[in-house]
This record gives structure tokens, sequence and C-alpha cells, in this order.
């Protein structure tokens, strides 16, 4: 498998207040790469998360798995096939049959700034963290870079008045 793995641009210094480490979730919810899709929904919905990284064994990280790669059940639902047989499916397709592979992923120093670019560019919401050896760190998300955004615009506002 090939990782896109993103390292922060050496030119110019960033901040150690604007590196990822400092404003992503740690530790990341993960799971296995063979469990069963009904094991990654109730996991999403246990921590409140749309996203989780997709792991071997050894916690290397192999894809990423999101509600709208299940969501599908939602709509066989909706269409009227028994909800007891979309529960079955649940429990019988596992989470590589549907996960997104080679999944980009950033490094702890990697910049806010950077990582925002790259979900833009790549339309995704969230960036796994991993380190050197490819394990899942912790997770930058939409939500995450928002609330770093707001405490910069605060901050500046502080430094005005």
């Amino acid at each position: 498998m090939t990782t896109l793995r993103v390292q922060p641009i050496a030119q110019r210094a960033i901040p150690a207040e604007e590196e990822i480490r400092f404003w992503m979730r740690a530790p990341a919810i993960t799971i296995n790469l063979a469990a069963p899709l009904s094991e990654a929904l109730a996991l999403m919905h246990e921590h409140d998360v749309r996203r989780l990284p997709v792991v071997i064994d050894t916690g290397e990280l192999r894809g990423v798995i999101t509600q709208g790669d299940i969501r599908g059940a939602d709509v066989l639902r909706a269409a009227g096939f028994d909800p007891f047989d979309v529960a079955e499916g649940l429990r019988t397709v596992k989470v590589y049959e549907v996960m997104s592979t080679e999944p980009i992923t950033v490094a702890p120093e990697t910049g806010l700034r950077e990582a925002a670019m790259l979900m833009i560019e790549n339309k995704i919401g969230g960036l796994p963290v991993v380190n050197d050896e490819q394990h899942v760190i912790g997770i930058i998300t939409e939500s995450d870079l928002f609330e770093a955004l707001v405490q910069q615009l605060d901050n500046a506002m502080q430094r005005t008045t």
C-alpha cells in the first residue's frame, strides 16, 4: 500500500502552536480492518465521530472508513429492505471491503494551514496523524481546524484591544 505522507514545509518555520500535535485528537479511535461494519458504526456512534482510521494488528494505518462508506445501510432500510437483512449485512461485511485505501496522512509537526489545504484540495474532512512507523497517533478534523482558527482570531482581537 502506498500512503501519501505529507511532511512539513522545511523552508518556512511553523510556530509550535500551529503544529497539528497541539490540535489533533489523541488518541484516535481506530478499528481493525477485519472488523465488521456493525462494529465500526457502533464505535462512530459511541465516540461521536464520522471517520475511523483503519489499522492492522500492529497498529499500522491501512485506510479510513467514514459514515458515508457505511451510509448505504440507511439507504437500504429507507428503500424498504428488511431491517434484519440490513443488520446481518452490517455484521457480515468487513471494514476492509468498503474503506478508503491509501489515505493522506500528516505528521504531528505539520502546520495547520498545510493540513487545511490538504483537506480542501482532496475534499476530505479529516486526516490521520501518524508517526514514522505509520502508527496512528491522532486525527485532525475540520472541527479541530475551526477551533484553532477561532482561538487564533480571538488572540488577534485581544492584541488589538
